[in-house]
């Protein structure tokens, strides 16, 4: 597509040229300036400052998690968000408990955006609530504090969002959604009595209630989650030997449900030089994708996983530790899937 619009560029150049010739000398006087060619409309622009500071937003509430004042307050605000950039916007109100206690007041928060074209959805998703507790914090007197859920919980909601406002300002031909996934993050891996382990609640209560009078069943899922880890300050060693490199791997759930979408999702972030993504192969990760593919959607999973960030489930998961140029790689990589032909 990049050689075809040079050559397209090129064409045009030269047929203002030719034309010029006719209704003069076909010579560019000294000081003329040719019109620039044609080009095609811009390719939309993911925004990282935005995007980070809309991570820093959501931190600026508080820990989010289930019942706490900090959940209600970033629940009123992304609702505003989408609202006012959105087709239509559809909150899902329900009550539940979790492993971790309840019952607790929780909400779906989802935005259509209804293209130009008669294809199924999209369905963009990322969980918006916190871990309550730091259970992976090295400091045993911090594992029974709400963890600030900067990259867990905020990242995929940042990237969403500018998406969101691009999807605005630049209808896309395929219906879009967006779904930000409350009670996602109070899960306890021994819980058996719970679907997922208690994880999922909010997406695992759309995927079994969803709205059909308002909103079309989606074709194809992408989930985010873990989206904005930052490669200085995170001292993990990765599988690769790099030290603190974001990176999203192909993860098995995903592959076995979508392989054509995850390989046209790590194609694009590879043309574009996003370095985060990966392709190497990690185990299934229970996440917000698994109860739709239980549900027949088609799902990928975009996340740092196996091992996570050092500051997974910690006190220290905080906006010093995450990068607005990760976002930008995902939200990048975003633009090539949702508005094909740019490349």
């Amino acid at each position: 597509m990049r050689l075809l619009r040079i050559l397209a560029i090129g064409l045009s150049a030269a047929s203002l040229i030719t034309g010029c010739s006719s209704c003069g000398s076909g010579q560019a006087e000294a000081g003329d300036v040719l019109p620039p060619p044609p080009v095609a409309a811009d390719r939309p622009s993911f925004d990282r400052s935005r995007a980070f500071s809309a991570l820093v937003t959501q931190c600026d509430f508080g820990p989010r998690e289930p019942g706490s004042q900090g959940h209600e307050a970033c629940r009123r605000w992304l609702v505003q968000q989408l609202q006012a950039v959105a087709d239509k916007v559809h909150l899902q109100s329900f009550n539940s408990r979790t492993p971790m206690g309840g019952p607790f007041d929780f909400q779906n928060i989802v935005g259509l955006y209804e293209g130009t074209s008669d294809d199924a959805p999209l369905l963009l998703g990322a969980h918006w609530d916190t871990r309550p507790i730091a259970d992976e914090d090295p400091d045993e007197a911090n594992t029974n504090t709400p963890i600030l859920g900067a990259n867990d919980g905020a990242s995929g909601v940042a990237v969403l969002l500018e998406l969101a406002r691009l999807l605005k300002q630049h209808p896309p031909a395929r219906p879009v959604m967006i779904a930000f996934f409350d009670a996602e993050d109070s899960g306890v891996a021994t819980e058996r009595t719970m679907p997922y382990m208690g994880f999922c609640i909010g997406s695992n209560y759309l995927a079994n209630n969803w709205p059909a009078n308002e909103l079309p069943w989606p074709e194809e899922m992408i989930l985010l989650d873990l989206v904005g880890t930052d490669a200085v300050s995170n001292p993990r060693l990765q599988p690769d030997g790099a030290v603190g490199a974001p990176q999203f791997s192909l993860e098995l759930n995903s592959l076995t449900s979508n392989p054509a979408l995850v390989e046209d999702i790590w194609s694009a972030a590879e043309a574009l030089g996003h370095t985060a993504f990966v392709r190497r192969t990690i185990g299934p990760v229970t996440d917000d994708h698994k109860p739709f593919i239980d549900k027949g959607v088609a799902a990928v999973d975009i996340i740092h996983f196996s091992p996570p960030p050092a500051e997974w489930h910690t006190i220290d998961d905080t906006p010093d530790h995450c990068s607005a140029a990760t976002l930008f790689q995902v939200g990048d990589t975003l633009v090539d899937v949702i508005w094909p032909g740019w490349r």
